[in-house]
């Protein structure tokens, strides 16, 4: 799926974090690979990130309050949590001219790096990134990233997590109105909304949006914590699974909670996440 401003869907997702070390250690507790720690120059921020089947999340943290982060430094001051979605592009200049004659105001491109240590030798993991306008969508900062190493980004060592996670299935919204949320979602990735009980669903390349009303992010997510953020805000982060036994095994053999849907999903609470639940599908 490719939509006519040149995005091909979901590139990966931020957690942003307090605690960058407290943060790593909870994600290994819940069964993910953490790469080494990553220092974005220029942007001032730091992260690790947990690389799945052609996608993947990262935990990120403000390394330097900076002009680069200034934004993230303003949500980590109300709430830790599910930040924003990277889209993926092979062209971020051309997709950025695209966007703009579409209507859209992005900002310009940034051309940043990180070093990563290999076997023997330091290079860097490079991109190309810029922002939509804070109301292009409601809910999460969106950005477009184009890589340039991805045999940096996407090494054999850093895949196979051992909860199984294999890719990025969905990220859930609770919005005031999903019929508005889902028409701006569905004009960036160009697909149209589907119903789903109290709200709707755009697919956005293998993964999708799920946009739910208050009453519904109420019944699915109730007595989280999550739900106490203010509205629109990302709560949820859905993974493709390859072995749900083994999901079950790391989560049981880390004493943390889960719930078990009637179809065999399992959830995490936000409260052991850093502010987001976690489900595994």
């Amino acid at each position: 799926m490719t939509s006519s401003t040149g995005i091909t869907g979901i590139d990966h997702a931020v957690i942003l974090v307090r605690d960058l070390d407290s943060a790593e250690h909870t994600y290994k507790r819940l069964g993910f690979r953490p790469t080494s720690r990553g220092h974005h120059t220029k942007l001032d921020t730091y992260n690790h990130c947990i690389m799945l089947d052609g996608d993947y999340f990262e935990v990120l943290g403000v390394e330097r309050p900076g002009p680069y982060n200034a934004e993230q430094q303003a949500t980590l001051k109300e709430r830790e949590g599910l930040w924003g979605l990277a889209l993926q592009t092979d062209d971020a200049r051309a997709a950025h001219g695209r966007l703009k004659a579409a209507g859209f105001a992005p900002t310009d491109p940034v051309d940043f790096a990180r070093p990563v240590e290999l076997p023997g030798r330091i290079t860097e993991a490079r991109f190309t990134v810029f922002y939509f306008e804070v109301s292009a969508a409601p809910g999460l900062r969106l950005f477009l990233c184009q890589h340039y190493t991805r045999d940096v980004v996407w090494r054999p060592d850093y895949l196979g997590q051992p909860n199984a996670a294999a890719a990025l299935a969905h990220v859930t919204l609770a919005v005031d109105d999903p019929a508005t949320a889902a028409t701006a979602y569905g004009r960036i990735f160009g697909t149209a909304p589907v119903p789903r009980a109290g709200g709707l669903e755009v697919p956005a390349g293998r993964a999708s949006i799920r946009l739910l009303s208050s009453g519904q992010a109420a019944l699915e997510f109730a007595g989280d914590p999550v739900l106490a953020y203010r509205r629109p805000v990302p709560i949820g982060l859905g993974f493709a699974v390859s072995d749900r036994r083994a999901t079950k095994a790391v989560l049981g053999a880390a004493g943390l909670p889960y719930l078990e849907s009637a179809q065999g999903g399992l959830r995490v609470a936000s409260i052991h996440a850093n502010g987001v639940a976690l489900d595994f599908v």
